[in-house]
């Protein structure tokens, strides 16, 4: 059975402990229960608006339970594959690791204690920038009075975000005075005017009371420790540089007929092993070559043909065809493929011995 409690009854006690009021009677039961059960006709009106509360659910969200298992039928077709993020620059918290600068002040107990003056570091590298560190031993305009102001400064053209903390370290092991940032801070140029929280200069009006300091020093020098980290640089593509295109069009060319200069006869008689000539049983082959580039990689058989005369061929015999043209292609930077070589590696050898391929004779 259930339980719907009139508006403005106490219901605490069926919430909370809902065994106590059992123990009361039958009396008690009977009062709450005419209190809790509705009418007849109020659940019959309730039947109905639950009903025409489901009709108007299924109106709008678009049919009754076939609908909806269309719907999900539909969404498990339509599946999308996401790609892996592009990163522009360099992502939100990838930072660098600390890098530390240790910056001593010398004889800091005798540095003017004028309000607003300072005294800066010399320039130091880190991350590709010029900095400096620059202390006020009395505070600058707008410090407590006795505290020492601490700042790093840009001192480049370029703007750059750094996280970074001084640390003085007590000389005896005590309590170290550490300031930090939270976050990346933005350093805009040298001499640049400040705009909100960025500015060509970060650091803290109130390090720390110079009183206090004075027991850091170490030989009469307050040492100050300048940690700094910066965004890791993001994976840029290399930029596009456009190679020499000397040798695909060297390749372009081979056994192009109409601009070869040389030809040759490949085949027809071979020697045998007594030295004496025999007719092949293979048919000759024609190539068409260029002598420059003969010359320049088989200068021995570039010396065997007259460049420009192509109507009287050059008869190479004693040498496969194939391996001809595998050795011709050579000439002109292509690359062998490895099986064909370790295949004929003996026939390889003797034609660039023959020609004067002297790289090839040591590949094959």
């Amino acid at each position: 059975t259930r339980f719907f409690p009139a508006h403005g009854q106490n219901t605490h006690r069926l919430q909370h402990d809902p065994c106590s009021w059992a123990d009361e009677g039958r009396q008690s039961v009977k009062e709450i229960t005419q209190v809790v059960r509705p009418s007849p006709a109020a659940s019959r009106a309730s039947r109905v608006d639950w009903a025409g509360d489901k009709r108007a659910l299924q109106r709008r969200s678009g049919g009754a339970g076939s609908s909806r298992t269309t719907e999900r039928k539909n969404r498990s077709i339509s599946m999308s594959t996401r790609l892996e993020t592009v990163q522009v620059g360099a992502p939100t918290g990838r930072l660098s690791d600390w890098v530390i600068a240790p910056v001593q002040f010398n004889s800091f107990e005798r540095l003017t204690t004028v309000k607003g003056a300072f005294v800066s570091s010399p320039v130091f590298s880190c991350f590709g920038h010029q900095w400096v560190v620059m202390i006020h031993p009395g505070g600058d305009n707008i410090s407590t009075d006795g505290y020492v102001s601490l700042y790093l400064g840009n001192q480049m053209e370029e703007a750059i975000e750094v996280q970074f903390k001084f640390i003085a370290k007590h000389p005896n092991g005590g309590e170290d005075i550490c300031m930090r940032t939270g976050k990346l801070k933005k350093f805009s140029p040298k001499g640049s005017e400040v705009v909100g929280d960025v500015g060509p200069a970060h650091g803290y009006h109130n390090f720390a009371l110079r009183s206090k300091l004075m027991d850091y020093l170490v030989d009469g020098a307050l040492i100050v420790e300048m940690h700094m980290r910066t965004n890791k640089p993001g994976h840029q593509p290399a930029p596009f540089v456009p190679e020499n295109p000397f040798l695909r069009n060297a390749l372009a060319d081979f056994g192009n007929e109409e601009t070869a200069d040389v030809k040759f006869e490949v085949g027809g008689a071979v020697e045998n092993a007594t030295g004496r000539p025999k007719r092949a049983k293979t048919s000759t082959s024609t190539f068409h070559a260029h002598h420059y580039a003969l010359r320049l990689n088989a200068p021995a058989l570039a010396d065997m043909c007259n460049p420009g005369d192509v109507s009287a061929p050059t008869a190479i015999n004693n040498i496969q065809p194939e391996t001809f043209k595998d050795m011709l292609y050579y000439c002109y930077g292509g690359k062998i493929d490895k099986d064909d070589l370790q295949s004929d590696a003996k026939d390889m050898i003797e034609a660039a011995d023959r020609f004067g391929i002297v790289s090839l004779k040591l590949e094959a």
